[in-house]
């Protein structure tokens, strides 16, 4: 893209929205290793259910379908070369989920160490990991691979469109709906991905092409409000069974968001300009991938450090390895953002546009 164009289609503040909803992802599932465990009083439970609220792993993933369906249309709206779509899709998503399951078969292969529950680590089944067709050996590439599946959809959407405006789109999103609430549609992909949202992805190119409309016509008041309701709402999902309401509620509750943060400029939002914010905004996709074994070596840490998470109220062991597992994971997302997806990513981009690589060197 030409510098006015990557202006354009970048948006901090909702690369920003993607971090926190990766650390979300982290409390949800250190708040289920402690789920089972007893309060120790009604402060305790409160607590705990608090964090139970503010975790809600299931609908931060939806978040990201919805984003993702949003910046990939912003993307094809600057450029709708399909074959360029395609080309930063692929080099964005595999170079470092190749590098993360290459990661977790060499400390099986070295140390024993697996992540949520044993797989299969023959050759066959690590190749079928690396291209995301198999999840078993980190399964939370279950929302990858239905990243994968959105792809298509993503640039059909745009299509649609494009060519005759949204209703098309509402019809896609109300089947998709539909089809939620059957389970073998749900589960078709296999492992444990679940197909139930993928409807999020529409509800993500509906929102970059009519959202600016809708949030231009609220006045800042009742906009400020509105991104305080959409954030309640979907704090309060994440206390309820993940049913297929649930999850729609959570997508339109996302959709929401990401629109004011995309054309209000509320103050309620300046935080996500925080340099730590737009930190784990950047590192977010390496974050996601790598977080089931930074809550792995949590545990191995703070059991040899004698810390007494049994004699802890459960909601101060929740959050204390929470607290430990980004701390753990945050340097390796790193190193994983600036050396594998960076490196990839402008990769990617040299194939269409040569003589911008041939500048920056």
């Amino acid at each position: 893209m030409a510098p006015a164009e990557k202006k354009r289609d970048f948006l901090p503040r909702i690369e920003s929205l993607r971090g926190i909803a990766a650390l979300t992802v982290v409390g949800y599932h250190v708040w289920g290793g402690f789920s089972s465990s007893s309060s120790w009083n009604w402060v305790d439970a409160a607590a705990f259910r608090g964090l139970m609220a503010l975790s809600n792993g299931i609908g931060a993933v939806v978040a990201f379908f919805v984003i993702s369906g949003f910046v990939l249309a912003r993307s094809l709206a600057a450029n709708p070369d399909p074959v360029r779509y395609f080309r930063n899709r692929f080099f964005r998503l595999f170079p470092a989920a190749i590098a993360v399951v290459a990661l977790f078969t060499a400390l099986h292969q070295w140390f024993a160490i697996h992540v949520m529950h044993e797989a299969d680590f023959s050759a066959a089944n690590v190749v079928l990991n690396m291209l995301m067709i198999r999840t078993d050996i980190n399964a939370v590439m279950w929302s990858m691979k239905v990243e994968c599946v959105a792809t298509p959809l993503i640039l059909f959407s745009v299509w649609l469109l494009q060519g005759s405006g949204g209703s098309w789109l509402w019809a896609i999103i109300a089947v998709l709906f539909g089809l939620s609430f059957w389970g073998p549609y749900v589960h078709a992909l296999g492992d444990a991905s679940n197909l139930a949202p993928l409807y999020a992805f529409v509800v993500g190119v509906l929102t970059q092409y009519h959202g600016g409309r809708v949030a231009s016509a609220v006045k800042p008041p009742l906009a400020t409000v509105a991104a305080l309701f959409s954030v309640l709402v979907f704090c309060l999902c994440g206390t309820h069974k993940q049913t297929a309401p649930i999850l729609m509620v959570e997508c339109l509750s996302a959709a929401g968001l990401v629109g004011l943060i995309a054309w209000c400029q509320l103050a309620i939002f300046k935080p996500l300009d925080f340099p730590a914010v737009r930190f784990y905004g950047r590192i977010s996709y390496s974050f996601y991938l790598l977080h089931v074994l930074g809550i792995r070596f949590a545990g191995q840490i703070l059991s040899p450090a004698k810390f007494p998470l049994s004699d802890l109220p459960v909601s101060a062991a929740t959050l204390l390895v929470a607290i430990v597992s980004i701390l753990i994971t945050t340097p390796a997302a790193y190193l994983a953002w600036r050396f594998i997806e960076v490196p990839a990513i402008r990769f990617g981009r040299a194939f269409s546009e040569p003589s911008a690589a041939l500048a920056a060197r």
